[in-house]
C-alpha cells in the first residue's frame, strides 16, 4: 500500500521553517550596493571605462593588483584554469577555471552573477533545490565585497578576453559537515557582511587608493588578521598577524614597535615592489609569491599609496612575542655553536647578509622576530627559493637538525645583534611544523605553460620533494654536469623510497629540471618542449642503470 502523503497543515511548520531560511538566505547572499555607498571611493574607481581596449586594460590591472593568476592556476593547467587544490582545516578546495570557456569556465556567466560572485559570495545556479549555492570563503569575496561595481565589470571584461580553456574543476575533498553547502549560511549570518569599506572624505586620492588596493584588491587583511575556531577573520585584531601554512604572516599594523609604522616608508616600498632590501630582508613564502605575480609589477605610485595606509591609517596591533622558555640561555649558546658552524657562511656572524640580491639579512628582519618564531623554523625546515635571480637557494635542514636543534637556532637569531625576538621556539613547535601542510608554490606562467609538474606533499597535488633541496640540484647546471645531477638525484630519490616506478621517478626529475628550463631566456616554448622530451630520453638509461 502506497505511503500516504501528508496533508497541508502538517506541510506549514515545514513550510514556514524553509521560508525562513530562504529569507535568512537572502539577506545573507545578496545586497545591492547603491552609489552612495563609494561616493568616496578613488575616483578610478567610480566609471568603467567606455573605450573597450581601455576598459580590458584596466580589468587587466586590477586582477594583477587582486593577484588573482596564482591561485586560479593549478598544476599543469594554463593561466587562469583553476586546479590549484587549496588545504583548508575543513579539507582541500580546488580552485575552479575563470577562463570565458563556456562549459567548464565563466564563459556563460551573466554580468549579474559575476558581480554577485565578487561582491557576495553567491555562484551562479542552485544548491540542493532551494539555497543559493554559496562560495567558500577560500576565495576571498570577504574582501572583494569591497570592490566598486565599475572594476567588478572590469576585471569581467578582462577575463572574458582571454583565451577559452577546457577544464572542468578538479573534486574537492572537503570534510562533512563542511562539504555541504547549505553549512555556509549559518557561518555568513554570523561573519559576513557585504557591502563596501567606508572611506574617510577627508583623504587625499593618495590615501584612498592605498587604502582599496589594500583592504578590496590585494585583501592583505586574509593572510595577516588572525581567525576564530571557524576560519572567520577576528576584524578588532585587523592586520595583527597569522599563521599561514608553516609560517607565520607578521604584523603589517601601523604600530612603530610591532607593525610596519617603524619602517621608513622606502624600505616598505621595496619590500612590496622591488624584492626588498639588506634592511628588512626580503618577502619569501606566500608573501614572495604576491610579491611576484602581484605588487612588484604594480606601478611604484600604488605601492606608495599602499605604504602610505598600512603605516599611518591602519590600527596600531600591539603583538610582542611570547616569554622565553625556562632554560632560554642555554638554547641560545647551543643555537650560536650550530649557527656559527652552519649559518654564518651566508647570513653573516652578524646576521647582515651578503647583499644586495643575494642572501637576505637576519639581523633587524621583522619576520625573523615576528610574535611566533615560525618563520625562521619555516625556514630551516623547507628551505627557501633564492632571494633573486643567479642567487643561493636556502637549503633544507629538515633532515640534518633535530627538532631541538632547529628550536635553538631560532631562540639565537631571534635574540642576536640586537634582534627583539624572544628565546620562545620549542621542539614542540618544530615537531608541529614538520607536520604543517605545504601548499604548491604560486604558479609561474611560464612553467605552467610548459606544464611543470608541482612540487607538493605528493598524490594529486604535486610530486613529493625528497628533501634537503634536491629539487633545486639543476640550477646552474651545465650540459656537462647534467647526467652527474640527474645521477645524484636518482640516488636520493631511490634511498628515500626504494620502491617507485620509472615513472613516478621520471616525474620527480621532470619536477626539478622543468621550472629551470621554463625560465631560459632567448628560448621559444616549442624549444623548451624539445628540450625536456630530450631530457626525458636521456634520463631513461640512466634510471634504468639504478
Amino acid at each position: 500500500m502506497p505511503t500516504r502523503m501528508p496533508r497541508l497543515p502538517a506541510l506549514r511548520p515545514l513550510l514556514a521553517a524553509a521560508a525562513l531560511v530562504l529569507g535568512l538566505g537572502a539577506v545573507a547572499a545578496s545586497r545591492i550596493a547603491v552609489a552612495a555607498d563609494t561616493q568616496d571611493y578613488p575616483a578610478a574607481s567610480l566609471s568603467a571605462p567606455t573605450d573597450p581596449a581601455a576598459l580590458i586594460a584596466r580589468g587587466k590591472y586590477l586582477v594583477t593588483a587582486a593577484d588573482c593568476m596564482p591561485c586560479h592556476t593549478g598544476p599543469g593547467h594554463a593561466p587562469f584554469s583553476g586546479g590549484l587544490m587549496m588545504q583548508t582545516p575543513f579539507g582541500g578546495l580546488s580552485t575552479p577555471n575563470i577562463t570565458p570557456d563556456k562549459a567548464t569556465g565563466i564563459g556563460n556567466w551573466t554580468d549579474k552573477e559575476f558581480y554577485a560572485a565578487l561582491h557576495d559570495g553567491v555562484s551562479p545556479g542552485a544548491s540542493y533545490l532551494v539555497f543559493p549555492k554559496f562560495l567558500y570563503p577560500a576565495m576571498p569575496y570577504t574582501s572583494y565585497t569591497k570592490l566598486s561595481y565599475p572594476d567588478v565589470m572590469a576585471i569581467k571584461a578582462y577575463l572574458d578576453s582571454l583565451a577559452p580553456v577546457d577544464a572542468p574543476r578538479l573534486p574537492s575533498s572537503m570534510k562533512f559537515p563542511f562539504n555541504q553547502r547549505p553549512v555556509l549560511l549559518g557561518w555568513r549570518i554570523l561573519f559576513f557582511r557585504s557591502g563596501p569599506m567606508h572611506m574617510n572624505p577627508a583623504w587625499d586620492e593618495q590615501m584612498k587608493n592605498g587604502a582599496y588596493l589594500t583592504e578590496a584588491l590585494g585583501h592583505c587583511g586574509e593572510c595577516h588578521t588572525p581567525r576564530n575556531f571557524m576560519e572567520a577573520m577576528i576584524q578588532s585584531r585587523a592586520y595583527a598577524g597569522a599563521p599561514i601554512d608553516n609560517l607565520f604572516a607578521p604584523n603589517i599594523s601601523s604600530d612603530k614597535t610591532y607593525g610596519v609604522g617603524g619602517w621608513t616608508q622606502a624600505d616598505l616600498v621595496a619590500y612590496l615592489h622591488d624584492d626588498g632590501n639588506i634592511v628588512k630582508g626580503s618577502p619569501y613564502g606566500a608573501m614572495g609569491d604576491m610579491t611576484d605575480h602581484s605588487t612588484s609589477l604594480l606601478p611604484v605610485s600604488d605601492v606608495d599609496d599602499i605604504a602610505e595606509y598600512l603605516q599611518t591609517a591602519t590600527k596600531p596591533q600591539i603583538t610582542p612575542p611570547s616569554p622565553a622558555i625556562a632554560d632560554a640561555a642555554a638554547s641560545i649558546a647551543r643555537g650560536k655553536t650550530l649557527y656559527d658552524n652552519d649559518c654564518a657562511s651566508c647570513h653573516g656572524n652578524n646576521g647582515g647578509g651578503l647583499g644586495p640580491n643575494f642572501v637576505p639579512n637576519l639581523a633587524g628582519n621583522d619576520s625573523v622576530t615576528a610574535e611566533k618564531p615560525d618563520n625562521l623554523i619555516g625556514a630551516v625546515l623547507g628551505g627557501l627559493d633564492s632571494w633573486a635571480d643567479g642567487g643561493p637557494q636556502m637549503p633544507a635542514f629538515g633532515a640534518q637538525f633535530t627538532d631541538q636543534q632547529i628550536a635553538d637556532i631560532d631562540n639565537y637569531v631571534r635574540t642576536a645583534w640586537g634582534n627583539k625576538g624572544s628565546a620562545d621556539a620549542t621542539a614542540a613547535d618544530v615537531k608541529r611544523l614538520r607536520g604543517a601542510v605545504q601548499l604548491p608554490g604560486a604558479a609561474s606562467q611560464a612553467a605552467d605553460e610548459l606544464g611543470c609538474p608541482r612540487i607538493g606533499s605528493g598524490g594529486a597535488n604535486g610530486i613529493a620533494d625528497p628533501g634537503n633541496g634536491l629539487l633545486n640540484i639543476y640550477d646552474g647546471a651545465t650540459p656537462a654536469t647534467m647526467a652527474n645531477r640527474t645521477r645524484e638525484l636518482i640516488t636520493a630519490v631511490k634511498a628515500n623510497n626504494n620502491t617507485i616506478s620509472q615513472a613516478d621517478l621520471t616525474n620527480t626529475l621532470v619536477a626539478a629540471y622543468c621550472p629551470v628550463l621554463a625560465q631560459q631566456p632567448g628560448m621559444s616554448l616549442a624549444a623548451k618542449r624539445d628540450a625536456l622530451k630530450d631530457f626525458i630520453a636521456a634520463a631513461q638509461p640512466l634510471i634504468a642503470a639504478h
